[in-house]
């Protein structure tokens, strides 16, 4: 890491733990978004390198709907976020406020979905709670277009200065400009992980790891 700026620095001690452990959780990501970027898949695999995924990201413990549900549950959504595939080529140097505004409609598509199609969870009538951390985990993991917008990663945009007042096409733009800003930094980060795990982390996954990473360890001091 040496000679690293802060932003690399802060992705590749993300990324660093997966250094000499070929299967810690953050794998499951790189399993995922490798599945999903190739040219065919078969959807009931790629149903169960989601739910694995979430379950390793923490979307299946506690109270969660989805503890309650095969990995199949996921059939639709899946299937309707291949649709979208060409969301997983963005650059973000050059995207465009109607490629913004698709995102947005999907990560609302998402959430609609589980919540208009689950009506029981473990045996009982129930209206499931569908967030925004769950809905953007689950298109990160198929497209790599957004953020997770979790706990961390949003004390972390906001120890930048970065507005948030909920999820938002204009708060998502400003981490955008974040990225467009420092895109040189990221892209250094980029080459590294490449390097490290041979799989290409899109720019809004680096943009993940270097924000969460800070909210952790605001978390952690």
């Amino acid at each position: 890491m040496k000679n690293m700026d802060d932003i690399s620095t802060k992705i590749l001690r993300f990324h660093s733990q997966l250094d000499g452990n070929d299967n810690h959780r953050y794998k499951s990501w790189e399993h995922c978004y490798s599945y999903f970027i190739q040219d065919k898949t078969v959807i009931d695999t790629a149903c169960l390198q989601m739910a694995f995924y979430l379950a390793s990201w923490g979307m299946y413990r506690g109270s969660s709907f989805l503890l309650w549900k095969d990995y199949l549950i996921h059939k639709e959504v899946v299937a309707h976020l291949i649709q979208h595939k060409h969301l997983q080529k963005l650059n973000f140097i050059d995207t465009t406020e109607k490629e913004i505004k698709e995102i947005f409609e999907l990560i609302s598509w998402v959430k609609n979905w589980y919540q208009n199609n689950i009506d029981f969870v473990n045996g009982e009538k129930k209206k499931v709670n569908v967030t925004d951390t769950l809905a953007t985990k689950i298109i990160l993991g198929a497209l790599g277009c957004i953020p997770a917008y979790d706990r961390y990663f949003i004390d972390g945009i906001r120890s930048k200065g970065l507005s948030y007042s909920g999820l938002k096409p204009k708060n998502f733009s400003s981490v955008v400009n974040f990225y467009k800003e420092n895109r040189n930094s990221f892209l250094c980060a980029h080459s590294e992980v490449l390097k490290r795990s041979s799989v290409s982390y899109p720019p809004m996954k680096l943009v993940d790891m270097y924000f969460w990473e800070i909210g952790y360890e605001l978390d952690n001091k």
